[in-house]
């Protein structure tokens, strides 16, 4: 569904100023994101608990002024960055945040957050690979 509105609720968050250690990259799109001190931040626990996805980039010099205000994807379907590496889903599996605030497939460990199942992939048809934008159906649930 390339390029479908798929909003249902998104909500805008301040960035902690620190976001992601400080990265270079700033805030970037289709990532897991947790709460920080009131404010978001990158979600780099394995199978943490996350608030959402973040929907828009944003510079690291505006995120290093604190002020900053990211739209994160709470509920619905939303594009998300499949982890760099680790087991890769496919349609209809569920997934849990991996170390870089991309996901993999759930694993089943007990304590451990879903955040939703795959709904969509970049090509139909195709196989999702590592690094890949994928439709997940936000249905966050501890396993």
């Amino acid at each position: 569904m390339a390029g479908g509105a798929n909003y249902v609720l998104d909500k805008g968050y301040p960035v902690l100023s620190t976001y992601n250690g400080s990265s270079t990259n700033g805030v970037t799109p289709f990532r897991v994101v947790k709460f920080s001190s009131a404010k978001i931040d990158l979600q780099t626990t394995a199978g943490g608990q996350s608030i959402g996805v973040v929907q828009e980039k944003i510079d690291q010099v505006k995120v290093a002024y604190g002020n900053a205000v990211a739209g994160v994807r709470l509920a619905g379907i939303t594009k998300v960055y499949v982890s760099a590496s680790g087991s890769v889903p496919s349609l209809g599996s569920e997934v849990e945040v991996s170390t870089d605030g991309g996901v993999v497939v759930a694993s089943g460990t007990s304590g451990r957050w879903t955040l939703g199942v795959v709904v969509g992939q970049t090509v139909a048809g195709g196989t999702i690979g590592n690094g890949d934008l994928i439709d997940v159906l936000i249905q966050p649930r501890k396993q």
